[in-house]
């Protein structure tokens, strides 16, 4: 993505259309990064963890997989200042702050809405290309505030120019590259317009679904069918057509259980197929509901209702340390540390009430870079200075990071770490961890083999180590087996289903770069301080379907006081009608 990015010139930015005439003429002059823009990643089906999210158990089987249409979605609504501020750069920007706000709790995230109050607003490539990486469908903002009320009465002089504007907002969707709008129509209108604007919505929604395959189009709670600037708060009689003509409502959130139990059996009477289309709003300023740190106590009220919820502006994490950071006269350094465990306190209260999903599909590798950093680095070695550009995120783990000691969480202490980096400008800083720590919530389905590779740093010669393990999943008998790669331990565990693999050496190398492995890592023992471990597992004595269904990180360490930098994972397919060249390979087997 590097080089890509690097062909579009300098000084490049990505804007919002401010007026219909620069709209409707956005096809002759398309943005200049519409070819940067990376395709949505797949990820597997959800699986909800409930209070045991940060522990693999290997004891059990794998929680069952959830069809993502049978479950509350989430969409997170990105309001944060305005937005287009340091993330409206095609190439980011380097030599200067590298501490915004980041977004990486992906995994259970459906739907992020890029938004501001400008008229049409566009989601910038970096966000994109984040939200992409991780699997997330991207939708812009359509608004209409009380001051641009004669914009929506050109919009709906007549069925002609409803139907153009409609057209163009398609359009530059597909030209960029996202799957849809947020429709924030927040002004009154004339009763007699409202049959057209429902026609615009209707148009809208059903040509998007005709030119974007998974568009979808939601409607923001606020004007009703009376043509009144009125927020209802609950779906009933006076939005349910708006509702009627797109793929969901987003409530606005000054609701009350009175206002979910009334949305529930409007449901329930005249939309009983419709419940997860409908999105509760969570402000987490706290405007209309307890929020900031409290907001998992208003999503557990969403989720007793069994609704989808919209996470409205979760940049607080960052806005509301601005002021004291400024006072304390805090550096780049200690501005990210505080963000950071704001931001991970927050993610963690909220993570026992949502569903996940996770990598799925081969090569598979990440850096667990955040899109940022001191430096930008290549292989462990340093190629600039500080930067900031989103596009450069890598694939995130499952859960959320370090919960503080002090809270109703217990502590698991890993974390991102700029200091170095293998790749990019962050890795993940592992120091006191539960056994069985679950890095990634995944589904790789092992019908042939899988080559395992990752890479880290000590804090000081021959101290800590790390290992990864895997959980194995076989559908057909519903066991699993823990397979454990670290060091050079290579007998089998005396615990049922548990089993150590076997370290590659420089013996295999040779015949992995034969048979034109894919490695995102070198074949070398270690480089510019960095040691790389790769496993080779062979599934020929197990009746498939087989897949990983976890990928977690143990560290082993006599030094309270050490640590371990975990800088990446690769897992890529095997090769199954040359696996007994390999020397090394780790028969998986499950005990009977």
């Amino acid at each position: 993505m590097a080089s890509e990015i690097e062909l579009c010139e300098d000084g490049h930015e990505c804007q919002p259309i401010h007026t219909i005439e620069d709209l409707l003429k956005f096809e002759r002059n398309p943005v200049s990064w519409r070819n940067l823009v990376l395709p949505i990643t797949p990820r597997s089906r959800s699986r909800h963890l409930g209070e045991r999210y940060q522990e693999i158990d290997f004891d059990a089987g794998v929680t069952e997989f959830v069809d993502d249409r049978s479950r509350p979605q989430v969409l997170l609504c990105h309001d944060f200042k305005g937005n287009y501020l340091s993330d409206r750069f095609v190439n980011g920007t380097t030599g200067q702050e590298w501490v915004d706000y980041r977004f990486y709790n992906w995994a259970a995230v459906d739907i992020f809405c890029y938004f501001s109050h400008s008229f049409v607003t566009i989601p910038t490539l970096q966000w994109l290309n984040c939200a992409h990486k991780n699997g997330v469908k991207v939708i812009g903002t359509f608004i209409v505030e009380g001051g641009n009320v004669e914009k929506l009465k050109d919009i709906l002089q007549s069925d002609e120019s409803m139907q153009k504007v409609a057209d163009a907002l398609i359009t530059v969707a597909k030209i960029c590259q996202f799957q849809g709008w947020l429709l924030n129509i927040e002004c009154a209108l004339d009763e007699e317009k409202i049959p057209r604007l429902k026609d615009f919505v209707s148009y809208l929604t059903r040509k998007s679904h005709d030119r974007i395959p998974g568009s979808m189009i939601i409607w923001y709670d606020a004007i009703t069918e009376k043509g009144l600037l009125s927020w209802q708060n609950e779906l009933n009689s006076l939005n349910q057509g708006f509702f009627a003509a797109c793929d969901g409502i987003f409530l606005n959130y000054t609701w009350t259980r009175k206002h979910l139990e009334r949305s529930e059996n409007f449901i329930r009477n005249y939309y009983p197929r419709r419940k997860l289309d409908v999105f509760v709003g969570i402000d987490v300023f706290g405007r209309g509901q307890t929020a900031k740190l409290d907001t998992h106590s208003t999503l557990a009220s969403v989720m007793e209702f069994k609704f989808s919820t919209a996470i409205f502006a979760p940049g607080w994490t960052f806005e509301s340390l601005e002021e004291s950071m400024r006072r304390e006269q805090l550096d780049q350094v200690q501005c990210n540390d505080r963000f950071l465990k704001l931001n991970d306190r927050f993610w963690n209260l909220l993570w026992k009430y949502l569903y996940v999903r996770g990598p799925t599909e081969l090569p598979f590798y990440t850096s667990f870079c955040l899109g940022s950093g001191k430096t930008r680095n290549r292989l462990g070695k340093k190629l600039d200075e500080s930067w900031f550009n989103l596009s450069r995120q890598g694939f995130q783990p499952s859960i959320p990071y370090a919960a503080p000691r002090n809270h109703r969480i217990d502590p698991i202490y890993w974390t991102h770490s700029f200091e170095t980096a293998l790749d990019g400008g962050s890795c993940l800083r592992v120091e006191d961890i539960h056994p069985n720590c679950r890095l990634f919530a995944c589904d790789f389905a092992c019908v042939g083999d899988l080559v395992v590779g990752y890479a880290f740093r000590r804090s000081s010669e021959l101290s800590a180590d790390v290992r990864l393990v895997l959980k194995a999943y076989n559908t057909r008998y519903h066991d699993s087996v823990k397979i454990v790669c670290g060091g050079e331990d290579c007998h089998l565990s005396d615990r049922r289903n548990e089993m150590k693999a076997l370290l590659l050496d420089s013996e295999d190398w040779p015949t992995l770069l034969e048979l034109k492995a894919q490695l995102k890592l070198p074949l070398v023992a270690a480089i510019n301080g960095w040691e790389i471990r790769y496993y080779y597992l062979s599934f020929e004595a197990i009746a498939q379907p087989v897949s990983i269904v976890d990928i977690g990180v143990e560290l082993v360490k006599d030094d309270p006081k050490d640590h371990v930098l975990l800088g990446a994972i690769s897992l890529q397919a095997g090769f199954p009608a040359n696996r007994q060249r390999i020397r090394k390979r780790s028969i998986v087997t499950f005990s009977a």
